[in-house]
């Protein structure tokens, strides 16, 4: 890029704003494709395309309610095994490893295979999210057209964000939401040569999907008001139960990939067992299908009875943690926002019936726990806050909203510590509040690049023997075992000075294993470079031995400080180089 701007005298703000107009396009077509798959993928499992997900499941026979899981489990396994085994989960997580580890690229063919999935997955019935996807589609389109310029990380990671927020834009027609999802979650950065072409990005896959979607919101939001400065504690209250209930849902979420992880069977009929699991809870509760944005617009015009919307919660939570632990593909988002319509919902019933005078009905409590939830889970409180308030355009309701949101946020930080999507990466060896070094590290195992030529000396040898050594080696580090073959230490140059230099040495008696040395410092071959630089700091050891994972006196290589900072540099150079 520099090279062109050289050449023809543009400033290169001007030439990513171009780029970000482009993507902007892209990833708004992308939405509607989505959507329409979406729609057609729903018209073949339940002969009807339309939103309202639960009235349709109501009027289908139960055999037809549990057997569309099923079959869509069936085929988006085999999907995700056999054609695209990196589209599984959510999207989100996967584009912010991408930024951490990889100066943000992202193969074309994973976000073509996320969407695909994704809309079987949604269409069959399966209680997840499109908004993830739809991320991870914009990021992956954003880093396509990134790749085809030689474009600077900083670069790089900019039009990334310009595909994420287009394609939350494009999702929720809120090109603002989509802006501060972009700067707050993926890229974490502010800055202004960030900002404005994330902006036009979002604007234009915004002015794109309005014009063949038509300029509605996502939601049907009637005009709610604070009632009265009473109403701020029963917020705290609603972000409190909030919180508590994100922490539910990630708990329940991460617990159920770990139980499918251990179930011994192939890893394409998981998902299949999973739906089975949905569409047995659906037979009670046909509202956990789908996205349920239907279902959160009722929750929305206070027509849900308190006691339905209390066991929505629960079965959603369970219905989602299923589909998403079996290995259905989508997003965590909307359940979020789902979830949240339904505590609010139950919350302000139950505080509208104790103070009628001076609270708002159950709908305003269905609105700001939708942005408090998704504000604690999502890890997002700005762009959760500025979603719901550009869906209702009304600033009054928004300080219940900031306070719930924060309440909630700070609950989930204070007990959980994470958001759902730093807690996936974590589950990955990935800690994004570590840096870009630590992670870089966690991802090369030792094995990589240990060294496997050693020699290795009996402890029995004595030290005029080894100095006989020496003159024909080329090692300067020694293993020395003992007659077993078993590790006892290790012995450098340096540790040898004294005995085979001074003179006054008894070197025809004093054995190696009399040297006195500092206990040797080891690590297995699968640990990390991570793994190695604390063991590097904590002994302050320039070389450590590699021994085998079952047996811990077997050295199997070594790896040396230099090894370590060589191999960091070269995994630098190769996530700054974007044609690598």
């Amino acid at each position: 890029m520099l090279k062109l701007v050289q050449k023809l005298g543009v400033n290169e703000h001007i030439i990513l704003s171009m780029v970000a107009v482009a993507i902007g396009l892209m990833v708004g077509y992308g939405a509607i494709l989505f959507r329409l798959l979406i729609e057609s993928c729903q018209f073949i499992f339940m002969q009807n395309g339309h939103e309202n997900v639960a009235e349709i499941v109501k009027e289908l026979p139960w055999w037809q309610v549990l057997s569309m899981p099923v079959a869509g489990g069936a085929i988006v396994g085999s999907l995700i095994h056999f054609l695209f085994p990196s589209s599984r989960g959510d999207g989100v997580p996967e584009v912010m490893k991408s930024l951490a580890l990889h100066g943000g690229k992202l193969d074309i063919r994973d976000g073509l295979g996320k969407m695909l999935s994704c809309s079987l997955s949604i269409g069959c019935g399966g209680s997840v999210g499109r908004e993830g996807p739809v991320v991870h589609l914009g990021a992956t389109l954003a880093s396509w057209v990134g790749s085809l310029m030689p474009l600077s990380n900083n670069h790089m990671r900019t039009i990334v964000g310009c595909g994420a927020a287009a394609g939350i834009a494009a999702s929720f027609n809120a090109p603002i939401a989509g802006v501060m999802f972009s700067l707050e979650v993926i890229l974490a950065d502010y800055g202004l040569a960030t900002f404005s072409p994330i902006v036009l990005s979002a604007v234009i896959a915004t002015v794109i999907a309005r014009m063949h979607l038509g300029d509605f919101p996502a939601f049907i939001v009637p005009n709610y008001t604070l009632v009265s400065v009473w109403e701020i504690p029963a917020y705290v209250g609603l972000g409190l139960v909030c919180g508590l209930t994100g922490i539910l849902f990630m708990v329940t979420l991460f617990k159920s990939e770990d139980v499918f992880a251990s179930i011994k069977m192939p890893v394409t009929l998981k998902p299949a067992l999973g739906g089975l699991a949905v569409g047995i809870i659906a037979l009670a509760f046909p509202e956990i299908m789908g996205v349920g944005y239907d279902v959160m617009n009722h929750a929305l015009l206070e027509e849900l009875a308190t006691l339905t919307m209390i066991l929505l919660i629960f079965a959603k939570i369970i219905a989602t943690a299923i589909a998403l632990g079996s290995g259905f593909t989508g997003g965590v988002f909307t359940p979020s926002l789902f979830l949240g319509a339904m505590v609010g919902g139950a919350f302000g019933s139950i505080a509208h019936a104790i103070f009628p005078s001076l609270s708002a009905g159950p709908g305003a409590y269905t609105l700001v726990g939708m942005g408090a939830m998704a504000a604690s889970v999502l890890g997002a409180p700005i762009a959760s806050i500025l979603i719901l308030f550009e869906l209702t355009g009304d600033y009054r309701i928004m300080l219940a909203l900031m306070v719930a949101s924060i309440v909630a946020t700070l609950l989930i930080n204070q007990i959980f510590h994470d958001s759902v999507y730093t807690k996936s990466l974590k589950r990955k060896q990935i800690d994004l509040r570590q840096g870009r070094e630590a992670n870089l590290l966690r991802h090369i195992a030792v094995e990589s690049i240990m060294h496997t030529d050693f020699e290795k000396i009996i402890d029995t040898v004595t030290i005029r023997q080894f100095i006989e050594k020496l003159k024909s080696s080329h090692f300067e580090s020694f293993i020395v075992v003992d007659d077993t073959g078993c590790l006892q230490k290790m012995l450098s140059l340096q540790d040898m000075r004294l005995f085979a230099f001074e003179e006054g040495v008894g070197r025809d008696r004093t054995l190696i294993k009399d040297i006195p040395t500092r206990t040797p410092v080891t690590i297995r071959p699968n640990e990390t470079l991570y793994d190695a630089f604390l063991l590097f700091e904590a002994h302050n050891v320039e070389l450590l031995a590699v021994v085998a994972v079952d047996n811990p006196t077997q050295v199997i290589g070594l790896i040396s400080n230099h090894d370590m900072i060589r191999a960091y540099n070269m995994a630098l150079l190769s996530q700054n180089n974007p044609h690598d």
